[in-house]
């Protein structure tokens, strides 16, 4: 998806709650505004390749590697509380179909929009959200068909805290198939090596990186080594709005299979992705992609 207007006030709002919550005085967090607002205003392949340049120039700046860190942690915790009652969605019927529920409601997890996802009825509210997240079946037997074909299957995830639903829905696949990718390095919320480590997805199915930054996928950064699974792949399962923003119509002559079956699940954010899928910001999104 190609940036639009509505991604400059979106970006500036993002990194002006971040540079407010760090602690410095108001001289330098004036100056990394300063020097992040020409990187707001250009026209990037994708929204996320703008918030790789933002937390590039506040690391630089500050010497802070992750400003969410504390936040991540939280999140991962408070997940992995939940797993009993999430494990009791699962056994009530549809395993799979539920588990897929439960990834995708787990997107709310997501502080780049500025929301806060947790409530004093926590699990409640999971799971009222789960009743409520419907898959569309056709969406849903294509990824049956998909994961029943596939020789291999990439999870690409989102956000930490949201990695313990994923880690439940990986727990549903054939795990001899799965290769789980979480970013390269810390940016917003988004999971790395080490939250996937803390709550233990690695002694499940082999864990990567994809050796960038970016809260999405930027195919010119990523490593070679998540660039081979990416082309060995048969399956890819895509969540969060910035892997559907960088991957719903890249280029991928070349680089996947032809045939590649693309699953994306996430919530809608924004109004641009909004128009795009042609729902309402809060709906849940099951979108499909083949090459």
């Amino acid at each position: 998806m190609k940036t639009t207007f509505h991604c400059i006030p979106c970006h500036v709002n993002h990194i002006y709650r971040v540079i407010s919550g760090l602690p410095f005085d108001d001289t330098l967090k004036l100056t990394i505004l300063q020097e992040v607002l020409p990187y707001i205003i250009r026209n990037y392949q994708a929204p996320p390749d703008c918030a790789y340049e933002m937390y590039r120039i506040v690391r630089e700046r500050t010497g802070i590697k992750d400003p969410f860190d504390k936040i991540k942690k939280q999140s991962n915790e408070r997940m992995m509380a939940l797993v009993p009652d999430l494990r009791k969605l699962l056994s009530a019927g549809g395993t799979l179909q539920k588990a897929l529920q439960i990834a995708l409601v787990a997107n709310i997890i997501d502080y780049g929009i500025g929301g806060n996802a947790y409530y004093d009825d926590y699990a409640d509210t999971f799971r009222n959200l789960v009743e409520d997240c419907m898959i569309p079946d056709e969406f849903y037997t294509h990824f049956v068909q998909s994961v029943n074909s596939s020789q291999k299957i990439l999870y690409i995830a989102d956000n930490a805290g949201e990695i313990v639903a994923d880690k439940l829905l990986v727990e549903c696949l054939p795990k001899d198939k799965v290769i789980f990718a979480v970013r390269g390095g810390p940016v917003i919320n988004d999971a790395t090596i080490e939250d996937a480590h803390s709550i233990g997805l690695d002694t499940v199915v082999p864990v990567i990186t994809t050796g960038d930054q970016t809260p999405g996928i930027n195919l010119a950064r990523c490593s070679k080594d998540f660039l081979y699974e990416l082309s060995q792949a048969d399956m890819v399962i895509l969540k969060g709005q910035g892997n559907f923003e960088a991957m719903i119509d890249a280029s991928l002559e070349g680089i996947a299979k032809k045939g590649l079956k693309m699953f994306f699940l996430f919530k809608v954010k924004c109004l641009p992705v909004a128009d795009f899928t042609h729902k309402k910001i809060g709906d849940s999104a099951f979108m499909l992609r083949e090459l």
